[in-house]
């Protein structure tokens, strides 16, 4: 099993990795690709506070810290791609 700390990062990682390839992209990508990213975001934000709720013995400071840190990416995400999904139309 991942630990909790373990799963922030990861989340972290490709929801940073997603944000920097479209800002460097050239070609904006095609609308239902953002409103997938979009739920991508906020389903997975919502996974990791589900997760800090339901478990949180398992969750230390730092684990915690970095739940709301992924969190506040996922928003931050689903935002940007909100923002290029309405800049389309």
């Amino acid at each position: 099993m991942i630990p909790p700390a373990g799963m922030a990062i990861a989340a972290l990682t490709v929801m940073l990795w997603i944000l920097w390839s479209d800002s460097i992209r050239a070609r904006r990508s095609t609308p239902i690709l953002y409103a997938l990213r979009i739920a991508l975001y906020l389903i997975v934000g919502a996974i990791l506070v589900l997760n800090r709720l339901r478990y949180p013995s398992l969750f230390s400071t730092a684990a915690t810290v970095l739940v709301a840190l992924a969190v506040l990416v996922s928003l931050f995400g689903a935002y940007w791609f909100g923002r290029r999904l309405v800049a389309r139309g």
